[in-house]
């Protein structure tokens, strides 16, 4: 195995060859940039928006016992903690970990600083899930840790749904969250960050937007973005230089304010805001 040893050392944070033990390593694959494709079917484009860098995928079996670890380099912190928002639904971290994690008997994913981690357990066997800790915990002891956006920042706390919280830098993040427009409406151009959760109120569930932009100009000129590349499927009510409301094909409502630098957009709301 000197080869895959050699391989496995060109990438710090994997667990070595013969780890606990017992497990041996294959060659792992590295994809980089648009490389993604490669490996992920239909659910690069995210990562890309968000500013991806580099995969490696690094196989390791001891007989029957298979797991692999996919260590994913984002473009920073706020892009690996993006893509663990959007993927880790109702978190059950493991306790034995220091970084932000959710554990299960089939998988185990992790987010520290400008990686995000996935420990899989190949084969499923329920011997095996306590082992995907053992590799989460060496792959996050060779990571320098770092801050990320805080996802809340901005919003509301009084009514906020619990796991909805997420972190939205483009086209492809905005339109699996809310429908607005086509293109890059909000003129986030992977680069800005947007910070959006569901909200759950005696009306019901609406969804809440907020950006703050480098200039009250650069807001006001995304505003007038959506207005010129609405969705086909929504109605404008009214719009002004600093607000427009529209109404969707369900007949619910939503509306985009700008104030300053800051621009707000609240959707599915089953009131015309007036």
């Amino acid at each position: 195995f000197l080869v895959a040893t050699t391989l496995l050392a060109g990438e710090s944070v994997l667990p070595p060859q013969g780890f606990l033990g017992r497990f041996k390593a294959e060659p792992p694959d590295t994809f980089i940039g648009s490389e993604l494709y490669g490996h992920i079917d239909g659910g690069a484009e995210i990562f890309l928006e968000l500013g991806f860098e580099r995969l490696t995928v690094a196989h390791y079996a001891d007989g029957k016992d298979e797991v692999t670890v996919e260590t994913y380099r984002m473009s920073d912190p706020t892009a690996a903690l993006a893509i663990y928002l959007g993927r880790c639904g109702a978190e059950t971290p493991a306790s034995a970990l220091d970084a932000r994690n959710t554990a299960g008997t089939h998988q185990l994913m992790l987010v520290k600083g400008s990686w995000l981690v996935l420990v899989n357990n190949d084969t499923g066997r329920e011997t095996v899930a306590p082992l995907l800790v053992e590799f989460a915990r060496f792959v996050a002891g060779r990571i320098e840790a770092a801050t990320a956006l805080d996802p809340a920042a901005g919003l509301p706390r009084e009514g906020l749904v619990p796991g909805s919280l997420r972190l939205i830098r483009g086209p492809v993040g905005l339109s699996s969250f809310v429908t607005l427009g086509d293109g890059d409406v909000l003129r986030l151009a992977g680069t800005i960050t947007a910070h959006a959760a569901e909200y759950g109120t005696g009306e019901g569930r609406f969804a809440r937007v907020v950006v703050d932009y480098p200039a009250a100009e650069v807001a006001a000129a995304a505003l007038a973005n959506v207005k010129a590349h609405l969705d086909a499927a929504l109605t404008l009510l009214r719009s002004s230089e600093s607000r427009l409301v529209y109404r969707d094909w369900r007949g619910r409502f939503g509306v985009v304010e700008v104030t300053g630098a800051h621009l707000e957009l609240r959707a599915n709301l089953k009131k015309d805001p007036g």
